[in-house]
């Protein structure tokens, strides 16, 4: 016996959009930060969830997009200061497991990260997620001083992981006409010494939050590699007093 297909036949998967009943796939955020919502925490979490079983999702951070996956939660760590978004879109499976290249509108989440209180010395970014042989550079930032017109520090790094390709001055020596900027590497050691001071007759300083310096690193090994402070970190006013520093947060290369 042969069976035969009428012209008018429909499937009746409603998950196929030649069905008239074709549900489009959505994604809804369960759990984690609210919109606008302002953090005292380097670290938080989001769960989701689709309309269907059997779906993928793909999520992005700051914009930049994964790859699509099944899994329905996840935890961001090593966030820094300022404003971030997280967003989230799913998409239906195939017999076969691939995407069915039809997608959910996007749902995104903006939040801001204020976990540092000040006076405090940060590396930016927190961590560099990077390869051997890649070359990176962070930021050491004065975040939320008052009267800063010196800082001394030392800050001491794997030789065997890292290489300082360069340290190089930043926008707070911009704010008065005569600075002091001196470096020392001390690559048989792994360490750095850094001096910066605003200097003139009208004794300059700084209030606020900006960029001291910047290091620029190239990576040599896999793994976990800090660079952290030595705790000789000093802050002084334009009357040679000490600030004092609530918190010195460190850096991270996680390389691969």
């Amino acid at each position: 016996m042969i069976w035969s297909c009428s012209e008018d036949f429909s499937p009746d998967n409603p998950l196929d959009p030649e069905n008239p009943e074709f549900i489009t796939p959505e994604v809804s955020i369960t759990s984690g930060p609210s919109s606008g919502e302002v953090l005292s925490t380097s670290v938080t979490s989001f769960s989701w969830e689709g309309n269907k079983p059997f779906m993928l999702f793909k999520y992005a951070f700051d914009q930049e997009w994964g790859s699509w996956t099944d899994q329905k939660t996840v935890q961001l760590t090593y966030l820094d200061e300022g404003d971030h978004n997280f967003s989230i879109k799913s998409t239906y499976t195939t017999e076969a497991g691939d995407t069915s290249g039809h997608e959910s509108e996007v749902s995104t989440i903006d939040f801001k990260v204020d976990a540092v209180d000040g006076p405090a010395i940060v590396f930016y970014p927190r961590r560099h997620v990077a390869s051997i042989g890649d070359v990176v550079n962070f930021k050491i930032f004065a975040e939320e001083v008052e009267n800063l017109s010196a800082v001394e520090m030392d800050i001491a790094y794997d030789k065997r992981s890292l290489t300082i390709i360069e340290v190089t001055q930043g926008n707070i020596l911009q704010t008065a006409e005569q600075t002091l900027f001196h470096t020392e590497i001390d690559s048989l050691s792994g360490g750095i010494h850094i001096l910066v001071g605003l200097m003139g007759s009208d004794s300059p300083s700084f209030f606020g939050t900006s960029d001291i310096l910047s290091i620029t690193v190239k990576i040599k090994e896999a793994g976990l590699t800090y660079l952290t402070f030595e705790g000789k970190e000093v802050f002084k006013d334009a009357n040679n007093n000490t600030i004092s520093i609530l918190e010195a947060v460190n850096g991270l290369v996680e390389a691969y």
